[in-house]
């Protein structure tokens, strides 16, 4: 089929809905141990569940289907909010204790926002409020417990959508000292636009992301250039195809990639497209069709379970793999699903987690389907009379359906439903004399207008095709943290999408882990867990069926979208 990102949402169901214990809670550990297992940790309430909740309610909406576990997985959020001040606190079990931790406060107040977008419930509008004040409160007396540089900053996004969404003043008044906070008090960027201190990918992604929103918000453009120039600071240390890594500054032989790391690069990179800097929706586009797609885990037969064994409060050795089909990669390398064999030091989670091999981290379940939600719904966007088209991936509005046919050709089909004015993004690897429209009534007449392709007015019911070479090409990249070992690939391109990754050289099999404190089994050549990259098939020339799409009705848009003017 033509490429569309609704079944990659599908393809979550599963994992959403049987990676959890007979109560539906949640596994936020997936241990490659003998056998393999699930473990809850304290993540699981307000980290884990909050995110699956919104990336199920995001699922939805791309669609149209809903995963039978979201209401279970509403009501049991809603349960653990206190309800004096309607902060989320963990139970007290044998892995967590009874606490409101900051952290989960940011994810959960992301998910009820999303719920209240999606429901309308005025009672659930009263408890995100009240919610809110009570961090205000806290934050204003110096009470805020848990909210380190790190976790500060992870709200800054929560807040401004709060306050878009729900029009409701002291979640902007937060989100404004917060970003004080992250950016002068205590700043968590180097004058120099780079991580003080290194730092953690996905952390300092969502600060940014909310940064970015606040100074849409309030209009602050000195505050909107800066995250600009951190953005840029993360491509450089990133890969064209999304390959980022999880830490920066690791003083060892182990780089990964965490799909809640690709998440935030999706949302800030959108954000950032969406308002003065189109030029970034390329990195959007080569990022989903690339590792984001490869982050999602399609088998997991590697992980071998023990079906005989029962369940117990905290464990579960039965299906592990083939429960984990539709999640994602917490630690990925180019070339697998996990980059190494690393404990990771057992620096969270009690004994009972100790000296096992981590396979995936389930904050990542949530976030995968977040991400996806995040590109689908930006794709293609109609407003005032004007159909954009920022990315060559299918997509169906009430105005248009659009089907790209890339990497099997270039060629992007555009079927109106209304009269409209039309542009189309020239894709980074063609030339503007190097692209064409043509309609029923023979070539349309276009010009380029900066990165775009302009079509101008089209009246209802004609099919514009937008035809354009693909080419096939080849890169040579490395990863690795500075000092330590670097490993090298043959990268091939067809277009914006990653035909083969090709291992050089990589042939050691263990590589030092600064958080094991030993040599590791490491996965950057050819021989691993769920070998990724797998796309031979995609070098054909075939013209595949266009996908079957879900309509975009406008609903759950968390995004501003500036106004550009026509040209001419």
């Amino acid at each position: 089929c033509t490429f569309a990102l609704e079944p990659y949402a599908r393809n979550s169901y599963n994992y959403l809905t049987r990676m959890v214990d007979e109560d539906y809670l949640p596994y936020f550990n997936i241990f490659w141990s003998d056998p393999a297992e699930a473990a809850h940790d304290w993540p699981d309430f307000g980290d884990v569940m909050s995110r699956q909740l919104q990336g199920a309610i995001m699922g939805r909406y791309m669609t149209g289907e809903e995963a039978s576990i979201e209401p279970v997985w509403y009501r049991k959020v809603l349960s653990l909010l206190d309800p004096e001040t309607d902060l989320l606190f963990r139970p007290e079990t044998t892995y967590s204790k009874h606490v409101a931790d900051m952290g989960d406060q940011a994810l959960t107040l992301y998910a009820l926002v999303t719920a209240y977008v999606d429901n309308g419930d005025l009672e659930l509008r009263k408890r995100i409020c009240r919610m809110v004040d009570t961090l205000l409160a806290k934050a204003r007396s110096g009470r805020s417990e848990g909210a380190g540089t790190f976790i500060s900053g992870f709200i800054i996004k929560s807040l401004t959508v709060c306050a878009r969404h729900l029009g409701y003043e002291p979640a902007l008044e937060l989100a404004g000292m917060l970003v004080a906070q992250v950016f002068d008090e205590r700043p968590l960027f180097s004058p120099d636009n780079t991580f003080r201190h290194g730092g953690h990918m996905h952390g300092n992604l969502r600060t940014l992301v909310g940064a970015a929103d606040y100074a849409l918000t309030t209009g602050d453009p000195v505050l909107y250039s800066r995250v600009d120039a951190l953005y840029r600071y993360v491509r450089s240390v990133s890969t064209h195809f999304g390959f980022l890594p999880e830490a920066i500054g690791r003083k060892d032989d182990i780089v990964s990639c965490e799909t809640c790391a690709i998440m935030d690069y999706l949302g800030l990179a959108t954000t950032l497209a969406n308002h003065g800097h189109p030029e970034y929706w390329g990195d959007v586009e080569r990022t989903v069709r690339n590792h984001m797609i490869e982050s999602q885990v399609v088998d997991g037969s590697w992980l071998k379970s023990d079906p005989s064994r029962p369940d117990t409060y905290q464990f579960t050795w039965r299906d592990i793999g083939e429960r984990m089909v539709g999640g994602y990669a917490g630690w990925s390398s180019p070339t697998h699903i996990l980059a190494a064999r690393e404990t990771l030091g057992a620096h969270w989670g009690g004994p009972e987690l100790h000296d096992k091999t981590r396979a995936f981290q389930n904050c990542c379940g949530g976030s995968g389907t977040h991400a996806f939600f995040i590109v689908w719904k930006n794709a293609a966007r109609f407003a005032d009379g004007r159909l954009s088209v920022h990315m060559h991936i299918d997509k169906l509005l009430p105005q248009a359906e659009i089907h790209c046919y890339q990497p099997y050709e270039g060629l992007l089909t555009v079927s109106l439903k209304e009269p409209c004015a039309v542009r189309v993004r020239i894709p980074e690897f063609v030339s503007p004399d190097q692209i064409a429209a043509t309609s029923d009534s023979g070539t349309v007449e276009s010009r380029v207008w900066g990165n775009y392709l302009e079509l101008g007015p089209q009246p209802r019911g004609a099919t514009i095709q937008v035809t354009y070479p693909v080419p096939v090409t080849t890169e040579e990249i490395s990863i690795g943290n500075p000092g330590f070992r670097q490993y090298h690939y043959r990268v091939t391109w067809k277009g914006d999408t990653v035909m083969r990754m090709e291992p050089v050289g990589n042939d050691d099999t263990t590589g030092y882990s600064d958080f094991d404190k030993r040599q590791v089994p490491i996965f950057y050549g050819e021989e691993g867990p769920g070998r990724l990259y797998q796309r031979d098939h995609l070098l054909s020339n075939v013209r595949p069926e266009p996908a079957p799409l879900h309509e975009d009705s406008g609903a759950l848009d968390f995004w501003y979208v500036t106004r550009t003017k026509q040209p001419g």
